[in-house]
């Protein structure tokens, strides 16, 4: 990077569903915003990182960020700032940063590796969501096939509902290996029908495949019954839409508008989440 001080806008991907799949060969999809992101300043200066953010969220995003900038903030200054009145998530929030941190610090290409050791999440994942921020709309990202535009918009409300910093994880059992790669078939079908829904914008089959694409991955990984409950809960919420969120431990949720998508986000916060309103 210059001597000069610099501007620079980030648009954020937000995840929908397949972030653990996509290491298995299997498609993410995800939306992308024109104007959703973070804008970043920075400086030459005394080595620092702030993000300002009025989201409770705010403080683990700026620790996740130094962790994975070390390298490259021992001479820079550089102010994080939310672009917008609507939340972003926190997990897609962190690559997409680092990522354009890393490649303003002549890093681009160590950065898919140093997103993926310091947070600790599969190169795939950081490839499917760096890929991402260069298309817009509802996309389709499979390694080694690329983006696939399914449609400009994403036609429902969202939300998440999180307990940071509690990792979701797909358990592979040994000796289940058949087992186990039909169950990640059925995954991805499930993926394909969740495309399929948003681009006719059928929520009630949305919904379904949400609900079995969940339970699955509920049964294949290590999250606790407590979570399964609090799942079939809220799954049964009317005119709601649940998954179980594959970043972290929580859910993302969906609704066809905002008063529905509020009341879940209360009824969630109630119990023992934190609520996230990404798109209103």
């Amino acid at each position: 990077m210059t001597s000069m001080s610099k501007d620079l806008f980030v648009r954020v991907p937000i995840s929908i569903i397949g972030q653990s799949l996509v290491q298995y060969n299997y498609p993410t999809l995800c939306y992308v915003a024109k104007n959703r992101g973070f804008l970043m300043s920075i400086h030459r200066g005394t080595g620092s990182l702030k993000v300002e953010w009025s989201n409770p969220l705010a403080e683990y995003l700026e620790r996740k960020l130094l962790r994975v900038l070390s390298r490259c903030l021992s001479s820079l200054r550089i102010d994080v700032f939310v672009r917008g009145s609507e939340n972003l998530p926190p997990m897609d929030s962190l690559i997409a940063i680092s990522s354009a941190l890393l490649k303003e610090a002549g890093l681009r290409s160590f950065s898919t590796y140093e997103i993926s050791r310091r947070l600790t999440i599969s190169s795939t994942r950081v490839r499917g969501a760096v890929e991402s921020m260069r298309g817009e709309g509802l996309l389709a990202y499979r390694e080694g096939e690329g983006l696939v535009e399914l449609r400009k918009d994403f036609p429902w409300k969202m939300g998440l509902g999180l307990k940071v910093p509690l990792r979701f994880k797909i358990f592979e059992g040994e000796g289940l290996e058949e087992a186990f790669s039909i169950a990640l078939h059925a995954l991805g079908r499930m993926i394909i029908t969740v495309a399929r829904s948003m681009i006719d914008e059928d929520f009630e089959l949305f919904r379904r495949a949400l609900v079995k694409y969940s339970r699955l991955c509920i049964a294949l990984s290590e999250l606790p019954l407590s979570i399964l409950k609090a799942y079939e809960r809220l799954s049964n919420i009317r005119g709601l839409a649940c998954k179980v969120d594959e970043d972290f431990r929580g859910f993302a949720l969906f609704s066809e508008d905002r008063d529905s998508l509020d009341e879940c986000l209360r009824t969630i916060s109630s119990m023992g989440f934190q609520a996230i309103a990404l798109r209103g």
